[in-house]
């Protein structure tokens, strides 16, 4: 693999080179500094004439092999190579590998043979990288770019490169390949103030991504070689993820989470997590309500992982505890508002969470949205707030979902008029006004103008049936247009009624004036002989009172009374003979006569006794 070549060229020359057999495949020329490696091999049993010719600088190197053909050295400046083989040979059997050093991260002076031991300390050659790729700050292209290649070599088989490594407990670090032109083993150390010991190793031709934690001390690699050779060359890339830049906030990430908002929806998520943090890691993602949701999870190892889902209230639910692989789906609440993924493990490895979902939500926000109006001043995120600016807004009403309700603001001291002019959907869109107290609606329209006061108010999207079936839905932000109160001059027009007034006044004065031209000798001349006459008429009745009430013998009296009680009864006795009911008490005789199918006689006589008791 080339890297940070700082010039190249590479020509196909179909023509003879030093002799009429052979042709030029390859010809490379770049300017480095430190440890450089080339090898052709033959893809098939033997490349006849396959010859490599290497310019270091001015001093001309040969190796000729039908199989394989190779150079490395250390070199200061320029290098170029030729690569010679026979023309019946085409490109495609030719394999090409090589480690080249890329100047800055490379072995400079012969590297400590040893880790050194606790009690030195020394200016010792070391190697300081951290990756920014955690969390979403990464994009894909990144990942080949983060951390460092170091290149060196092994003069020797006794020759071996010590080379101390930046960091802090807890970082995790990765190292995704080491390659060398012949096989070699490279150690993983810990030293301290006290003690230095081996953690690991890895063998040369290791291709795996391998991840390990930083220790409590200093972290060391030490490159050995495992077969006796003059001259080897190496490489290996190392990334170091620091442990306290892991969250946005740049702190280590916390279980559970502690690091403000919940972090975008539609993002992927990396993260490390190491065998020693008990306490884990985790991710709060945004997530609204009524949503199926798809989580992809990458994890390298066993791993445990706790779900929950948090609410608007501040309400937290285990969705599920304790599980060791991505669930398929995920059914938020109606109140959900974030997402919570607790992750933990016993092995230092790297992770990955991404939810995805067929129907985002309705509006600009994710989720399903209300299906009810806010309360007078509880309005939250959950009630998308319609912007104008923003052009297009869609969801959908799906199974056992009828409504949605989204917010708008007029903003004009005087109202707005609004109204709908773009809409799409078997739906029905209505503009409701709120009153901006109690939060009841004054007034709705749904097709039509309305003009609308100042303050929020709601938007109805309803279906047009009651069917479950989902049904999509688009609408253009209303328009609004700043209601104009039009501040014209009134008028004086009282002018046009003075008629009117005049007859209406004569009408209601006629009958007035009558009266007083009947009564006008009282009214204007003070006549009195009305009220003498009714003097004289007043005392002669009171004259006449006193005649009437003046004493009268009482027997005269009873007899009147006798004689006018007994004659009647006689006489319809007579008249009607015997009665057809009679009901006799002590003092009191009843008597009922039928005078026909429809008509009674119903007398009543007190006896003597008792009206002669009575008149006592």
């Amino acid at each position: 693999m080339l890297t940070m070549i700082l010039a190249i060229s590479c020509t196909l020359i179909g023509v003879n080179a030093q002799s009429e057999e052979k042709i030029e495949m390859f010809s490379y020329s770049i300017n480095t500094t430190g440890p450089v490696w080339l090898e052709y091999n033959c893809q098939q049993t033997a490349c006849q004439g396959m010859e490599l010719i290497v310019n270091n600088s001015g001093l001309i190197h040969r190796n000729s092999d039908p199989h394989t053909v190779e150079w490395e050295g250390m070199v200061e400046g320029n290098i170029s190579w030729q690569l010679m083989v026979e023309e019946n040979i085409s490109e495609g059997l030719i394999g090409f590998d090589s480690i080249i050093s890329n100047e800055v991260w490379s072995e400079k002076k012969d590297l400590p043979d040893i880790v050194p031991s606790p009690s030195e300390q020394e200016d010792f050659e070391e190697i300081e990288t951290f990756s920014q790729c955690q969390m979403n700050r990464c994009q894909s292209n990144d990942f080949e770019a983060e951390g460092v290649f170091f290149t060196g070599a092994l003069e020797s088989l006794n020759d071996k490169d010590a080379i101390r490594i930046v960091g802090n407990e807890g970082d995790v670090l990765l190292m995704p390949n080491f390659r060398s032109s012949s096989e070699m083993e490279i150690e993983i150390w810990m030293r301290n103030d006290e003690i230095k010991e081996r953690i690991e190793s890895i063998n040369s031709g290791h291709d795996t991504e391998y991840f390990f934690e930083y220790p409590e001390g200093e972290l060391w690699l030490r490159v050995i070689a495992s077969v006796e050779t003059e001259y080897s060359t190496y490489e290996f890339k190392i990334v170091r993820y620091d442990a306290n830049r892991e969250s946005l906030d740049l702190r280590e990430l916390t279980n559970p989470w502690t690091h403000g908002d919940a972090l975008a929806f539609n993002d992927t998520y990396h993260g490390h997590i190491s065998a020693s943090d008990a306490e884990g890691d985790s991710i709060l993602i945004e997530l609204g309500s009524k949503m199926k949701i798809n989580p992809i999870c990458h994890f390298s190892y066993d791993f445990m992982m706790d779900i929950v889902i948090h609410e608007i209230n501040s309400i937290e639910i285990k969705y599920l505890e304790n599980i060791s692989s991505c669930p398929e789906i995920i059914n938020s609440t109606y109140l959900t508002n974030s997402i919570e993924f607790r992750i933990k493990s016993n092995v230092t490895q790297p992770w990955s969470i991404k939810i995805n979902t067929d129907s985002y939500g309705d509006g600009k926000n994710i989720g399903d949205a209300p299906d009810f109006i806010w309360q007078p001043g509880a309005r939250d995120g959950r009630w998308d707030l319609v912007d104008p600016g923003m052009g297009e807004y869609s969801g959908n009403l799906g199974i056992q979902d009828y409504i949605d309700i989204f917010a708008f603001e007029i903003t004009h001291e005087n109202g707005s008029k609004v109204y709908f002019n773009d809409t799409e959907g078997e739906v029905s869109f209505k503009i409701l006004v709120l009153n901006q107290t109690s939060g009841a609606i004054i007034n709705s329209t749904d097709n039509s103008a309305i003009i609308v006061p100042q303050g929020i108010h709601a938007i109805r999207i309803e279906k047009n049936n009651s069917s479950s079936d989902i049904v999509n839905y688009r609408f253009r932000a209303p328009e609004i247009r700043e209601y104009q109160i039009e501040n014209r001059e009134l008028e004086d027009l009282s002018r046009l009624f003075t008629n009117f007034y005049i007859i209406a006044g004569v009408m209601f004065l006629t009958p007035m004036i009558i009266v007083i031209w009947w009564n006008r000798n009282t009214i204007f001349k003070g006549d009195k002989n009305n009220i003498h006459i009714e003097q004289h008429e007043l005392m002669m009745l009171n004259r006449l009172k006193d005649r009437i009430v003046k004493k009268i013998d009482k027997e005269i009296i009873l007899s009147s009374l006798h004689q006018l009680g007994d004659s009647p009864w006689d006489s319809v006795i007579q008249e009607w003979g015997k009665p057809s009911l009679r009901h006799m008490t002590e003092n009191l005789e009843i008597c009922l006569w039928k005078i026909s199918n429809l008509d009674i006689l119903l007398g009543i006589k007190i006896n003597k006794i008792c009206m002669e008791f009575g008149s006592d």
